[in-house]
């Protein structure tokens, strides 16, 4: 039997796990900056098991990937069991742990990334070395100290490399004119803002263009750079659309009008069906006009923790299993739940909650009453089915940041420049 390769690597950070959290679990990112080619679902899906594809210097490669495994922003894991190519089984821990200096007491993260590779036969007993201990070691030293940078400066959607953005041709300088044309009727330093985000931003960042997203991190008012949007939209510089969101995985398909959305949608991910919603279901976001930048977004990981940023925690448990994490939980609700028992746990955080509590799954279902943890709390997770489950911890507040399409229908200005947006009755 071909033994199996082992390698781990640390790296001292300046930025605070939290800051790093939303940059190192973007897998699909990361695997994109550090060169993993684009892969592809095949067939169906398995439950949560997903079936992906991949060619690299010629060789198909497919496998069966496990859900990725997380508590946040602490660690995440996965493991992959490959049927073709030269690698049986691939497995991946990150681990962030806070840390300080012991010189002036800042603070940090100690980062550690390990991978597990086992071949599948002697071309892989060649290979894993080469590229995953040097090729894939290199690159991944690059692209995490580069998110450090990004993170300490709070720039998470700027491009690693000035060469992956690619305007249209003479879309920088028509990004310029109507920069200056939208200064005139906005607020300038807003404008400016905007602009060097079109400018220097990855596609990534650009797809989904989040108004209030923007305006906290520039510290403006949300109602401005809504506006700042809707202005841009009609002269030329972005895109507006229509993003329905999942009641379970809040990911889902754009529109570019509202005439394009139906009253009852189905989720691929979740294998649900639920009804359009416009307080929570549909999210207007933008992104660049082709003129100026055409975005391509490709996809090469499809189940990281970002994916999912309200889902603190997701943990996969064998039958009639234990175990248990430490979790730090902001103030709030949570619900737990399971990819095949009805129903979910309601959880709140609060000062005088549990610090220890039990969660067991069972097939009859959850219990009804809320139970109040603490902000630092020990979940003792248990799977009481005769079936592996996956267990969700997840927010159920909404995010601030998202524009949705009940509140952006009233805005006034809304009306004005986009009146065939309006809603069809019913």
């Amino acid at each position: 039997m071909l033994r199996e390769f082992h390698y781990r690597w640390q790296f001292d950070l300046r930025s605070s796990p939290e800051k790093l959290w939303p940059l190192v679990a973007d897998t699909n990112r990361f695997n994109r900056d550090t060169g993993v080619p684009t892969v592809e679902t095949v067939g169906e899906s398995r439950g949560y098991v997903r079936r992906l594809q991949l060619k690299t210097f010629g060789i198909p490669i497919e496998w069966e990937e496990q859900p990725f495994e997380w508590v946040r922003p602490e660690r995440f894991a996965v493991v992959r069991r490959y049927s073709k190519g030269p690698v049986a089984e691939l497995r991946v821990l990150a681990t962030l742990t806070p840390k300080e200096d012991a010189c002036d007491g800042a603070g940090g993260t100690k980062l550690i990334y390990e991978v597990w590779a086992r071949p599948a036969n002697f071309l892989g007993q060649l290979a894993i070395p080469i590229q995953i201990g040097i090729i894939s070691a290199r690159r991944f030293a690059r692209t995490f100290r580069e998110y450090d940078r990004l993170a300490v400066r709070e720039e998470a959607s700027e491009a690693i490399s000035a060469a992956e953005i690619e305007f249209t041709r003479g879309g920088r300088a028509r990004l310029m004119e109507l920069g200056e044309r939208l200064a005139t009727s906005c607020d300038a330093g807003s404008v400016a803002l905007l602009v060097e985000h079109i400018a220097n931003a990855d596609d990534f960042a650009l797809a989904r263009i989040r108004p209030y997203e923007l305006a906290r991190k520039w510290n403006k008012p949300r109602r401005e750079i809504l506006e700042l949007c809707f202005q841009a939209t009609r002269v030329g510089m972005l895109d507006l659309q229509w993003n329905l969101i999942c009641p379970m995985c809040r990911g889902g398909e754009a529109k570019d009008s509202l005439d394009e959305l139906s009253r009852n949608v189905h989720c691929d991910g979740c294998h649900i069906d639920f009804d359009v919603n416009f307080e929570q279901s549909v999210e207007l976001t933008f992104h660049p006009n082709a003129s100026i930048r055409s975005v391509n977004v490709d996809t090469f990981c499809v189940g990281g923790p970002q994916v999912t940023p309200h889902i603190v925690a997701q943990q996969l448990l064998s039958p009639d299993s234990q175990r248990s994490i430490a979790i730090k939980l902001e103030e709030g609700r949570y619900r737990l739940r399971t990819t095949s028992v009805p129903g979910w746990q309601h959880l709140r955080v609060s000062e005088g909650g549990e610090c220890s509590v039990p969660l067991r799954a069972a097939a009859e279902g959850w219990a009804t009453d809320e139970i109040e943890i603490s902000h630092k709390c020990e979940l003792q997770l248990g799977n009481g089915t005769p079936d592996e489950q996956l267990f969700i911890l997840e927010r159920t507040e909404w995010s601030d940041d998202a524009a949705t399409a009940a509140e952006v229908t009233a805005v006034q200005m809304f009306r004005d420049l986009f009146a065939r947006e309006a809603l069809r009755p019913g």
